[in-house]
């Protein structure tokens, strides 16, 4: 595999590199992160209006992973007063298990100036985060349903626990949430069997 390059585009404006090759590196951002946002409703919009203005501003960045021209990994992040958050955060299956995700975020972690900063999980993606959550130490402290997506709950990450309910209780609802997302994503793969083969009532 050729070598592995990890790049910070505010670090990159400062350089002052060409205004063409920082667009293209939003856009090529913007086309990848669509794979893993795609039913995520006014993704696009908001990654327009809020991603990249905010990079401009000072307050979001997007550092990136390639390998020669191909991006491969990225992970945007948002750095206020009152938020320290990774929004978004993807690497590609052909290049996971190579220390992208890992390297990617360290670099987070030392520009937020936060160990532990909040992220929003979709539940069926916990899996792919376990590692990290596991190597950082971060914790469920938050569960809500349609928060982006409707009937897919999202974990929220290392954000304020809930005035009423413990870690337990949380683990507990997180637990019971999965279950009951398991189950139906199970009748929605039968029913769209039984439709296939015309044998629902």
């Amino acid at each position: 595999m050729n070598k592995i390059e990890i790049n910070d585009i505010n670090e990159l404006i400062r350089k002052q590199y060409p205004k063409a090759l920082i667009e293209k590196l939003l856009n090529d951002v913007l086309v990848l992160s669509l794979k893993v946002k795609e039913d995520y409703p006014d993704y696009k919009e908001w990654y327009q209006t809020k991603q990249i203005p905010g990079i401009y501003d000072n307050t979001r960045n997007i550092i990136i992973a390639h390998i020669g021209n191909r991006l491969v990994g990225f992970i945007s992040l948002k750095k206020t007063e009152t938020e320290k958050k990774i929004c978004t955060f993807y690497v590609e299956k052909t290049f996971q298990k190579n220390k992208i995700g890992t390297i990617l975020v360290e670099k987070a972690v030392t520009y937020l100036e936060e160990e532990k900063p909040l992220i929003t999980i979709p539940m069926n993606k916990m899996k792919e985060f376990k590692r990290i959550s596991n190597r950082y130490d971060w914790k469920i402290t938050d569960i809500k349903e349609n928060l982006y997506r409707t009937g897919t709950p999202e974990v929220i990450v290392n954000g304020e626990l809930k005035d009423t309910a413990s870690y337990q209780e949380l683990e507990k609802t997180y637990q019971k949430i999965y279950h009951i997302y398991k189950f139906k994503t199970l009748s929605n793969l039968i029913k769209v069997f039984l439709n296939k083969y015309g044998l629902e009532k």
